[in-house]
């Protein structure tokens, strides 16, 4: 009785101690793993690379990669600029617009559309202009001068978002050159027997640097893209609201030529019926 009473503490002992070293081991290996995970998530870091240095061991075609992105910067500030509403389609200059129309008065009609200059002032100025110089053209001629000139419009807005696909087209290609251009170095120096013996490890930091560029290259189109897709759907959603505004438009012009044809009609019924009273007098 007297050894079993003294096995039981002896026993919770070490079993207080084996989970302790199982504690311990634990936490080492959680702090190892936990270091693993942070030098693979952040490679760059790792080999003590920063943003100078990839851009020093990309070669001389990271400066076209550079020049590209800075051209990128400029053209997305210029669409977020020209594609803003005030810019296409002003909340209030459509109903400015009508009420010029229906009381006639172009001249201060054009003067508005000089000091808006949005696009769609600009559409109703070359619309007002030919009504101007037309006085009895009809509203298939009127259609015909707003859709020359909302496509005109149109061009101007979409050719500046073209600028964001092409280089996202062409920003993978320099990245790939550069890759071509960096593996064509290290499989000559190899074959020239530069990497013998210990220099043999040297290839994979060789082949990392040829890949910089491609990485570089993706980096900058990758944005590049998804800008041009965010700018392609804003501008469409202007231009189907500007066709809209220009629709009405039209159809305010078309009711107005319609009221002075009839008008027009009936002074000369009216006159004709005169000359014939006088006659018969």
């Amino acid at each position: 009785m007297q050894h079993l009473f003294f096995a039981s503490p002896v026993k919770k002992t070490i079993q207080t101690g084996i989970s302790l070293e199982i504690e311990a081991d634990f936490a080492y290996n959680a702090r190892v793993n936990m270091q693993v995970f942070i030098s693979a998530a952040d490679p760059l870091k790792s080999m003590g690379w920063g943003l100078m240095e990839l851009f020093e061991k990309g070669g001389p075609l990271m400066w076209p990669l550079l020049f590209l992105s800075v051209v990128a910067f400029m053209v997305m500030f210029v669409c977020l600029w020209t594609t803003r509403t005030s810019a296409v389609l002003p909340s209030r200059m459509v109903m400015s617009v009508e009420s010029c129309i229906r009381r006639k008065d172009y001249a201060g009609l054009m003067s508005m559309c000089e000091r808006d200059g949005s696009s769609f002032a600009l559409t109703m100025h070359v619309i007002v202009m030919f009504l101007q110089r037309n006085p009895r053209a009809g509203i298939e001629e009127v259609r015909e001068v707003a859709s020359a000139e909302g496509a005109r419009q149109t061009n101007i807005l979409t050719r500046q978002i073209n600028w964001l696909s092409d280089i996202g087209a062409i920003a993978p290609m320099i990245g790939l050159l550069g890759t071509v251009v960096g593996m064509m170095k290290t499989f000559m120096e190899m074959a020239a027997g530069n990497f013998e013996g210990v220099k043999q490890m040297q290839m994979a930091h060789g082949i990392a640097e040829a890949m910089i560029t491609t990485a570089g290259g993706l980096v900058l189109a990758i944005p590049a893209m998804a800008a041009y897709v965010f700018f392609r759907s804003r501008i469409q959603k202007r231009i189907a609201d500007m066709e809209v505004a220009v629709t009405h438009i039209l159809s305010v012009v078309s009711v107005q030529m319609d009221r002075e044809r009839r008008l027009g009609s009936t002074y000369q019924r009216g006159t004709a019926q005169e000359v014939l009273d006088e006659e018969d007098f």
